[in-house]
């Protein structure tokens, strides 16, 4: 039997080196080595500290204000909302919020010219033309400089609608201020245009005011696409002020104290009914929007119950930049919107 031993054990081996040719060469490696698992990177969630509250306690020098102007949404549409506005809710804990703070009325135009001039001046309408202005003085006719970035609009000061962009998201094209064909810009994105530029150049004016288009300001826009529920408007606009708010807070005008940043919404949802006295009625219902304030000044996770409206915004950027107040801004409440924020 021996004479068979020995063919077979070729036999064999022939086999299994062709085995082992087919899975590739033979590794040395240590038995049973454990696998090596590479954990993705991941983005961190944005946060809003330390945006506010490093200079909490010191007086205030500010000589930038600017304002985030949104679209039409409520208080409680916002607030609370954190799956669908995890940054706007974030920066309201972080920094401060008004949780009595009102609009003017309804519609929107009467709150832009409100807010601007300190009087409605009769434009409490939204079917308005191109020639709907009032030559009433405003904050524009009086800080020493100012720039307004309008989201979507093709050119400067610009009262035709275009795509994604309506005059209604343009306030100054209503209260014809100085050097509107110069001033009132495009908004551009955070990575380039024309704010982006005064950001990077420490070119900041008095008094900005930026609006999204009406694809990001939490309103509603048939024409933008996509979902058209409240929450998804809302996580738009959400991403809009994340990205903005970090541009301008790491900007060294805010880091040296000397800027202030207002986000409010121009009008309540529903927007009815029109031509209501919100400033007179109390705070709730769908006259309430938030007010966010963010300034180093502030003291995180502040919360002011102060009975506000959009003139007491109006009356504290005028305290803030020196320059008189107008019509109804006039009022004790600028400084109580002053006072409540240690500004």
């Amino acid at each position: 039997m021996w004479r068979w031993v020995l063919p077979v054990a070729v036999v064999v081996a022939v086999l299994f080196g062709f085995m082992a040719s087919r899975n590739g060469p033979t590794q040395h490696a240590k038995a049973h080595a454990p696998p090596v698992v590479t954990t993705p990177p991941t983005t961190a969630t944005p946060t809003a500290a330390p945006t506010c509250g490093t200079k909490h306690g010191q007086q205030a020098k500010v000589r930038h204000v600017i304002w985030i102007w949104m679209g039409t949404q409520g208080y409680t549409h916002v607030i609370g909302k954190l799956r669908v506005a995890p940054y706007i809710n974030q920066l309201a804990q972080a920094c401060g919020l008004a949780t009595r703070y009102t609009t003017i009325t309804h519609p929107a135009i009467a709150n832009d010219v409100g807010a601007l001039t300190g009087d409605t001046h009769g434009l409490v309408h939204n079917s308005c033309g191109t020639d709907c202005t009032t030559t009433a003085p405003s904050l524009l006719s009086q800080v020493p400089s100012w720039r307004a970035y309008i989201g979507s609009m093709s050119g400067a000061c610009r009262k035709l609608a275009g795509a994604n962009y309506s005059r209604l998201s343009n306030p100054p094209t209503y209260v014809t201020p100085p050097g509107c064909t110069k001033y009132d810009l495009p908004l551009g994105t955070t990575k380039q245009g024309p704010l982006q530029r005064a950001i990077a150049q420490n070119a900041l004016p008095a008094f900005t005011l930026i609006v999204p288009d009406g694809c990001h300001d939490s309103g509603f826009d048939k024409h933008c696409g996509g979902k058209l529920k409240r929450s998804a408007f809302l996580a738009r606009a959400d991403l809009f002020l994340s990205g903005w708010i970090h541009a301008i807070t790491g900007s060294p005008a805010y880091k040296s104290g000397s800027t202030v940043i207002f986000v409010t919404w121009n009008q309540g949802a529903p927007a009815k009914p029109l031509r209501v006295d919100c400033t007179s009625r109390p705070a709730g219902g769908t006259c309430q929007v938030p007010l966010i304030v963010v300034a180093p000044y502030v003291k995180p996770g502040l919360q002011t119950p102060v009975r506000l409206t959009h003139y007491s915004l109006l009356g504290a950027t005028e305290g803030l930049l020196g320059v008189p107040r107008l019509a109804h801004a006039a009022g004790p409440s600028g400084q109580a919107l002053l006072r409540a924020f240690g500004l």
